[in-house]
């Protein structure tokens, strides 16, 4: 019997650059990958990433080189592969032969800056809030934010996600400026629930307008046009996770 040791199959596949977990999910209930030649049908067979050999379609995988890219995502696209309303999907826009993904999500709704990376590690480092990297959005509410809901937010509030009950991590919140029918404000948090950012709002009772992602630690690119992409250096790495990349 072959001891749970390692990582899943999946996992190895898409730990390699090469797939999402889901997609590595089906090529190997197909058939199409071998560890060590023998074909596995198994996605949760364990491996060891340094002494086995993962081939799809007979080709051994190697670790591909750490991607790491800036979206500015237009609003009315989908952060996902495949979409089943055939909507234009974020991967429209980037199309690059290595298997990237979103380090987190941004609604249909929602637009501004979205990372994709192939590196899974950086991707779950900055999307768990113990690592308590920032992210800063630009709202536009349909009327004036009141003080003591400025305050409720700082505090954090009880939110409703995928029926359960979630209190929010308290918030740097600030108002950016206000007129007669509208209010802008700029938040930051270090979590990112389904429509978070949408629900605190709506639980106070204001209706969020429009939602743009303006930072993402302490990187910000605003010569990035809605529906450009690059890639990210070094030293924008490190300003937005600077305990990550020491």
């Amino acid at each position: 019997m072959r001891m749970k040791r390692g990582v899943s199959l999946e996992r190895a596949i898409s730990k390699l650059g090469y797939a999402s977990r889901n997609i590595a999910r089906e090529i190997i209930k197909h058939g199409r990958v071998s560890v060590n030649s023998k074909i596995i049908t198994d996605p949760s067979y364990r491996v060891n990433l340094k002494k086995d050999k993962i081939a799809i379609d007979g080709q051994i995988l190697k670790q591909k080189e750490k991607i790491y890219i800036i979206l500015n995502k237009p609003k009315g696209i989908v952060t996902t592969r495949r979409d089943e309303l055939n909507r234009k999907t974020i991967y429209d826009i980037v199309k690059l032969d290595t298997w990237v993904a979103p380090a987190g999500r941004l609604d249909k709704d929602t637009s501004g800056l979205l990372i994709l990376t192939n590196d899974n590690k950086f991707a779950d480092f900055i999307t768990n809030p113990e690592s308590k990297v920032p992210k800063t959005y630009l709202v536009k509410l349909n009327k004036k934010i009141k003080q003591e809901d400025l305050l409720k937010l700082k505090l954090g509030i009880e939110i409703e996600v995928n029926g359960k009950i979630y209190t929010t991590m308290p918030a740097n919140i600030k108002i950016v400026k206000t007129n007669p029918k509208t209010c802008w404000v700029e938040i930051e948090i270090v979590e990112g629930k389904n429509r978070q950012i949408r629900r605190m709002f709506e639980k106070l009772g204001y209706k969020v307008e429009n939602l743009v992602r303006i930072k993402i630690g302490n990187f910000e690119d605003k010569n990035l046009k809605p529906g450009e992409w690059r890639f990210l250096n070094k030293e924008e790495l490190k300003q937005i996770a600077p305990t990550y990349f020491k």
